[in-house]
């Protein structure tokens, strides 16, 4: 075994980064969110999906004496960045609730001999027994990674991470980090607000993904079959498909493996083994398609997933670009896609409205909802549109979503049916559903049904438009939050939630547009492909070589129990193949590669070369 990484004198936070890291520069805002953390000040850094959050606080822990803290929601998180962590050399261990007690003593006692970088630990063992122990070590930093779940205006929040307020009367004087991937303005507020960072110095990088071609379409009537077409798209690559329900995982599986797809449902129901073996299965596996609720995603630090398909849309943006955001952490192309319709919108309301939050929150909720299915169908360029969310300014429509790839033209204004749909609303009494409605404005009542509502002026007004367009236009009034469902869960009528933005509409000074001609449907096909592939990269007979590697890797990743990627990333592989290291100094030249793994790996690559020149 290979001596533990230690801090080397006067070693700065670049020196470590090219030493254990094996990279020669700092991506984005990493080197100002690590010297504030060097100089011992409180710090937000939001950063995207991707964008290296982990190494903000593991090179300052490394560096600065005594041990850093890392509050994490999952274990499987932990256990990956402590996985990846040892492979480098670094020393790093947790504490969870899956340890032993022998084995959590002796992480503890490491820790307080000083021998001890990084300790993982939940948030909930700050409320034990725990708390007492940590309290007594030596500490240099702490981190809280997926920082918005101390907000309760975050897409989730977890109250034990309410109480992470007190490390700052736990350990005094030690510097703290928060860090996650996706906070608007007000959550960013309350994660300040919530933890009482001291002074704190915020860093929020770009929320753009140049990387992620994204899309979204209204569902049809075969979701399953929709899917189906989604994954086929990308054969043979890694991705995941949500779902909103655990039976809803279990049939898109089952609808995927019946047509030659490798698939594994992933949900909270399944027993704690099998949830761990099939993660497992797809963090070590390729071209595997997990069908999850959000149960599954954050612990999950697979570099070449593909694509992230919403078959049920979650209920936030924020939520909605974490989850896509897990499709191409390596950087090469993937996509983002989303099915959506009213229903979905009815379930996401319905389940805040039922919550047990506070009245202030749910209505801050369930306007976010409405602006994520805006969101979706809108007609704004999709990437522009989260940057724009988030607060950016000055965006640049990013050419490459279904929205950008739109012909020109091809929106269609939809004011004069949005009027008529809302008067009819109004002229009904607020009390009559969609479906009721729509015959309505058809004018296709059969007789003696609602014969008092055949004699307004409403009816028989929308005969220009199809059935199939009505329910267009209905939807985008509904995300838009022009109209609203009310009355009964199960038999929902349309209301006109705001009377000034119904007036706005009938004065002509709000427009409604629609994707397309609402009584022409569309199904967007796939303009690019994102496979991940470095074929236009590498020559011939690089590719041969690439291709030797990641058989190696594989089956060295499977040897040792880890995911691929801890031994080195695609791109990494491909600069070998390109370089042809043959020695342990050529192999630690190559970006990516640190001390550790160029002494471990070094003769294995050196005869996978020789064979292959």
């Amino acid at each position: 075994m290979p001596a533990a990484i230690i801090a080397e004198p006067q070693e700065t936070p670049l020196d470590l980064l090219k030493r254990v890291y094996g990279y020669e520069a700092f991506r984005g805002l990493q080197a100002d969110v690590i010297a504030d953390a060097m100089a011992g000040r409180d710090v937000l850094a939001v950063l995207p999906t991707g964008g290296g959050k982990s190494l903000c606080y593991q090179i300052p822990a490394i560096l600065r004496e005594g041990v850093g803290l890392v509050v994490s929601p999952l274990i499987a998180l932990m256990a990956d960045q402590v996985d990846a962590l040892k492979a480098l050399g670094v020393r790093a261990e947790r504490l969870d609730s899956s340890m032993a007690f022998e084995d959590k003593t002796e992480a503890l006692n490491a820790a307080a001999r000083g021998e001890m970088d990084l300790l993982y630990l939940s948030p909930e063992a700050l409320a034990t027994g725990l708390a007492g122990r940590l309290s007594q070590l030596p500490v240099s930093l702490i981190a809280i990674d997926e920082a918005h779940c101390v907000s309760q205006w975050g897409h989730d929040f977890r109250p034990d991470y309410r109480a992470l307020g007190r490390l700052k009367e736990m350990f005094p004087g030690v510097p703290r980090m928060a860090v996650t991937a996706t906070a608007d303005s007000r959550t960013r507020d309350d994660i300040l607000a919530q933890l009482d960072l001291r002074e704190p110095h915020t860093h929020v990088a770009s929320f753009d993904r140049p990387n992620l071609a994204l899309g979204a379409e209204p569902k049809g009537g075969g979701k399953s079959d929709r899917v189906i077409a989604l994954v086929k798209a990308h054969k043979g690559e890694s991705g995941i498909v949500y779902a909103a329900t655990r039976d809803g995982t279990e049939k898109l599986a089952e609808a995927l493996e019946k047509a030659g797809i490798p698939a594994l449902a992933y949900h909270a129901g399944l027993d704690a083994e099998v949830r761990a073996e099939r993660q497992r299965r797809f963090l070590l596996e390729e071209g595997l398609t997990m069908c999850a609720t959000v149960a599954f995603g954050m612990g999950v630090d697979k570099p070449d997933v593909r694509f992230v398909i919403h078959a049920d849309p979650p209920k936030t943006l924020e939520a909605y670009w974490q989850e896509v955001g897990r499709a191409g952490r390596d950087g090469k192309p993937a996509e983002g896609y989303a099915l959506f319709g009213p229903a979905d919108m009815r379930r996401s309301i319905s389940w805040t409205m039922e919550g047990d939050a506070a009245d202030e929150v749910k209505r801050v909720q369930l306007n976010k909802t409405r602006q994520l299915f805006a969101f979706f169908n809108g007609t704004e360029c999709r990437r522009a549109a989260v940057r724009k969310y988030f607060g950016e300014t000055d965006v640049q429509p990013c050419g490459d979503c279904d929205n950008c790839q739109r012909e020109p033209g091809e929106g269609y204004d939809a004011t004069k049916f949005a009027q008529m749909a809302v008067s009819a609303v109004l002229r009904c009494g607020q009390r009559i559903g969609r479906g009721r409605l729509i015959i309505h404005l058809l004018g296709q009542a059969k007789d003696g049904f609602d014969e008092d509502m055949q004699a307004l002026s409403t009816y028989g007004i929308g005969t220009d438009l199809s059935k199939q367009g009505w329910n267009a236009v209905f939807d985008e009034l509904l995300f838009s939050g022009l109209l609203a469902e009310g009355g009964d869960a199960m038999r929902p009528v349309i209301i006109v939630p705001d009377a000034d933005a119904a007036k706005a509409l009938f004065r002509g000074e709000t427009e409604v547009w629609l994707r397309s001609d609402p009584n022409v449907r569309k199904t967007r096909t796939r303009q690019r492909s994102a496979a991940a592939d470095y074929s236009g990269e590498l020559s011939e007979r690089d590719q041969s070589l690439f291709d030797m590697l990641r058989t190696w890797r594989l089956e060295t990743a499977k040897a040792k129990g880890v995911p691929p990627y801890v031994i080195f990333h695609d791109k990494t592989l491909a600069a070998i193949a390109q370089e042809r290291p043959s020695s342990q100094d050529s192999l630690r030249a190559i970006s990516g590669v640190g001390e550790k793994k160029a002494g471990r790996y070094a003769a294995e690559i050196a005869r996978l070369v020789a064979e292959a020149a």
